[in-house]
């Protein structure tokens, strides 16, 4: 009978192709890209990073945007639109800039004579509402709002007009100050810790 004998080194050689093959594949980058929903002039955006991988060494790349300065912005006070007990009226942001920006959260809100002073507190935040980062494109706009209640109800004792808004961007430091021509009546001298003179809402890239 006659015995049949392998080839010397020919499984060996398999063996270094396909680990070879594994090798190269595993050196190939991956990368994820970015969720982008955009409504109107303002866009909700989710970053991604991208990660590539060449010769055993990994780097990751990831797309940011700063915060939307006072400086870059123009802010406008809508025409008031009144409900039973308060009068709203919508705060516009404009990125003036030429780069994106974002906004997040609540602007800082409160009310001012004409000298100056400040009448009252400021503005508190709605509670219970839900929020998301906006980003605006140059040009875009985005949007607040802010409920103040009528002085004429208890328990108000007081009230001043104001003839100019203090309006703080989302994180920042540095106030932009909007004229109210018409006039806002501000409860000055509330007779309850509790009193909400104003109630201001979160960002949204939605008018209001």
């Amino acid at each position: 009978m006659r015995r049949m004998y392998g080839i010397p080194g020919r499984t060996g050689g398999a063996v270094v192709a396909l680990a070879a093959l594994a090798v190269g594949l595993a050196a190939c980058g991956s990368s994820s890209s970015s969720t982008t929903t955009t409504t109107g002039a303002a866009t909700t955006t989710t970053a991604a990073s991208a990660t590539t991988s060449t010769s055993g060494s990994t780097s990751t790349t990831r797309t940011s945007i700063t915060g939307c300065a006072s400086s870059g912005l123009a802010v406008t006070l809508g025409s008031a639109n009144g409900t039973a007990g308060s009068v709203h009226y919508p705060i516009a942001f404009r990125n003036t800039t030429s780069s994106a920006c974002t906004l997040y959260g609540f602007p800082g809100v409160s009310f001012l004579t004409a000298g100056g002073t400040q009448i009252g507190v400021p503005a508190q935040r709605e509670s219970g509402v839900a929020f998301a980062t906006i980003t605006l494109a140059p040009n875009g706009l985005a949007y607040s709002s802010v409920g103040v209640t009528d002085p004429g109800i208890p328990p108000c004792t007081g009230s001043s007009t104001a003839t100019q808004v203090r309006v703080f961007p989302p994180g920042e430091t540095h106030a932009i100050l909007v004229a109210a021509p018409s006039g806002i009546a501000v409860c000055s001298s509330p007779n309850t810790a509790n009193y909400q003179s104003a109630i201001v809402t979160p960002m949204t890239a939605s008018s209001l």
